[in-house]
């Protein structure tokens, strides 16, 4: 495996369906990127909002639009854009999150500094529609995480947050198509049983939480889960791990509330306190309880603290993309 050097080719793959809007405010942040020979493939995966148009609109040369004639998933649009792409290094955004200009830098340089590392992770934090930091996620601190993936992600910011190299990808056999929301996790359990991480302990993505995200398919996630559990119940007896379920629930009350399903999150602390123990999901049901305005309230007053000195980088990146960004 080549080493990166300072301008050493990337290409960004995009996965889209109907988010014409939220798209352009990825690409934006996504060619931003400073000292890197940088190459971007959107798969408009069966889309008909008119993002192609917007992407010709552009007139960037290191764009390629490429399209599915029907949605075939995520999956399936990512192994697309892995399919055309060249170049040693290949980095994915979802079509709604936003980069550091200096994600893609930081990453080459943290996978110059440990050249057995066959991929990097970076620090996220989430932000909300007016691009307001509304909570972190730090990347693991040990570079052998495959164990650890295991039993749960450890890798921020979703599908959008990993530069990893096209041998290790190809050679873990790209994204599994029968998995949509939990689809990022499959793929780096199996690069990261491969490979050591190279993690970037910075806020360099900002990963958007809104309702209409994908994660917020709370049944689906539940499906995927499942199947996650069976698909790798035998490297998880020959690690000897088990499944983070604590951790899970916690994750995925929390995509309940976010997405109106305050029942289903309600359901889930419930079981958290029922059969884990965890007194703390009391709280959490009682503010399920609470009427929606209360709870916004609450959410909006909290403030962000972050690791030092991130609240202040975040800020300072995340500020051409705040409410009423025109592009």
């Amino acid at each position: 495996m080549s080493l990166p050097g300072p301008y050493e080719a990337v290409t960004a793959i995009i996965p889209t369906h109907n988010r014409r809007e939220l798209l352009a405010r990825t690409l934006h942040s996504v060619l931003a990127q400073k000292d890197v020979d940088l190459r971007v493939i959107v798969v408009d995966d069966g889309g008909s909002d008119g993002s192609e148009a917007s992407i010709a609109a552009l007139d960037d040369d290191r764009v390629t639009y490429l399209r599915h004639s029907q949605p075939r998933g995520v999956s399936a649009a990512r192994n697309t854009g892995i399919a055309a792409a060249t170049t040693t290094w290949l980095a994915f955004v979802d079509d709604d999150d936003l980069w550091s200009p200096v994600k893609v830098r930081s990453q080459l340089e943290a996978l110059r500094a440990d050249p057995s590392a066959g991929w990097s992770c970076t620090g996220s934090v989430n932000i909300d529609p007016d691009t307001r930091p509304l909570g972190w996620f730090q990347p693991p601190t040990e570079p052998d995480i495959g164990s650890t993936l295991l039993t749960r992600n450890v890798i921020p910011g979703g599908g959008s947050g990993v530069l990893v190299s096209r041998e290790l990808t190809v050679a873990a056999g790209g994204f599994d198509e029968a998995l949509s929301n939990l689809a990022d996790w499959d793929f780096y359990i199996r690069i990261g049983l491969r490979s050591r991480v190279a993690s970037v302990d910075r806020p360099h993505l900002g990963y958007y939480i809104h309702p209409q995200g994908m994660a917020h398919d709370v049944p689906r996630s539940v499906r995927e889960y499942h199947y996650v559990d069976v698909k790798y119940g035998v490297e998880r007896r020959a690690h000897g791990v088990e499944l983070e379920r604590i951790g899970w629930l916690v994750y995925l009350s929390g995509m309940a509330y976010r997405g109106g399903r305050r029942w289903t999150g309600m359901r889930m602390h419930a079981e958290l306190v029922g059969r884990h123990r965890r007194w703390r999901s009391l709280r959490a049901i009682v503010m399920g309880l609470a009427p929606e305005r209360l709870r916004v309230s609450r959410a909006s007053r909290m403030p962000f603290e972050g690791p030092p000195g991130w609240a202040t980088e975040a800020a300072e990146w995340l500020a051409p993309y705040e409410s009423g960004w025109l592009g």
